[in-house]
């Protein structure tokens, strides 16, 4: 165990390493200066030189790479272009990343697996479900944005339009970034749910007189639990990573719109800061993922194939 985890490790490190150099790659292979570009034309050349130290415009790559390891080993990752220090900046727009995305993943659960389950109980509605999902599946996300925001917003006027100056300022960019994941888990409960419905101990389990809802809800419902949740984990990890566009959308000052300000504003620091972030989340919530795989792969002597 202790092996695989150091292996793990190992590789998180050396991609991290990597995606560090290909960032400074792309900074030192573009054309002008960040710091002229954010300081502007009345910015003096004291202003313009800070700037620049921040920015590690004034050292050579292989320096400023450097640089930026050593730092790291140290957990120090300095300070953002604004001058803010830059675990106090992540700290804070990772509060409402995991905020909205523990409410998304936890609607994307809900909406995938009760009509998921309800359509093998209730035969006759399980066409038309899959029907909707295909369209939510087909359908941009920014559109989806856009139609929550009109409709429980600006015509029922339920839910702010945006911002997160309100008690459930989450829920309706929840409902939009998990609206597509549940969709995509309803197809998989409902596809393991008919492939798990065909199985033999199924058809002993009707040939005792059980009741279909028992069936269901008792034995396939629970042979489904594992894989569901490692399915369910890797979009919550994505909810981390992807939420931008909504973020966007909604006013939310979360990692995504964090990302965004880094790029635009050539902020290495910060963009560094939050490509840690993101990283380290997403390498937890890998981990748990293959850990549950291998859970399940030990309880049917099988890899998790869904």
């Amino acid at each position: 165990m202790l092996t695989y985890l150091f292996r793990k490790i190992l590789s998180f490190a050396i991609l991290f390493i990597f995606l560090i150099f290909l960032i400074l790659l792309l900074q030192k292979s573009r054309e002008g200066s960040a710091a002229i570009i954010l300081g502007g034309q009345r910015s003096n050349a004291a202003e313009i030189q800070q700037l620049e130290n921040l920015a590690g415009e004034n050292l050579s790559g292989f320096a400023h790479f450097k640089s930026i390891l050593i730092a790291m080993l140290h957990l120090d990752f300095g300070k953002s272009i604004s001058g803010q220090p830059v675990p106090g900046a992540v700290f804070e727009a990772a509060q409402k990343t995991i905020a909205l995305a523990l409410f998304a993943g936890i609607f994307s659960l809900l909406y995938g697996v009760v009509p998921g389950v309800y359509g093998h109980y209730k035969t006759r509605f399980r066409k038309k479900l899959q029907n909707l999902n295909y369209f939510i599946l087909a359908t941009p996300i920014f559109i989806i944005g856009l139609l929550a925001m009109w409709i429980f917003s600006l015509f029922l006027k339920w839910f702010s339009p945006g911002g997160v100056d309100s008690a459930f300022w989450f829920v309706l960019p929840g409902l939009a970034l998990g609206l597509k994941s549940g969709a995509q888990l309803y197809l998989f409960t409902d596809e393991f749910m008919a492939h798990e419905l065909k199985k033999q101990y199924i058809t002993t389990a009707i040939a005792y007189g059980y009741g279909r809802w028992k069936i269901i809800s008792v034995y396939a419902l629970k042979s489904m639990a594992l894989p569901l949740l490692s399915f369910w984990l890797l979009e919550l990890g994505s909810y981390l990573a992807g939420a931008a566009i909504v973020e966007m959308i909604f006013s939310i000052p979360g990692i995504g719109s964090l990302l965004l300000k880094a790029l635009m504003r050539y902020d290495i620091n910060l963009l560094i800061g939050v490509l840690v972030f993101v990283s380290v989340m997403i390498f937890i919530i890998t981990l748990l993922h293959e850990f549950i795989d291998k859970i399940y792969a030990g309880y049917t002597g099988k890899t998790n194939e869904n």
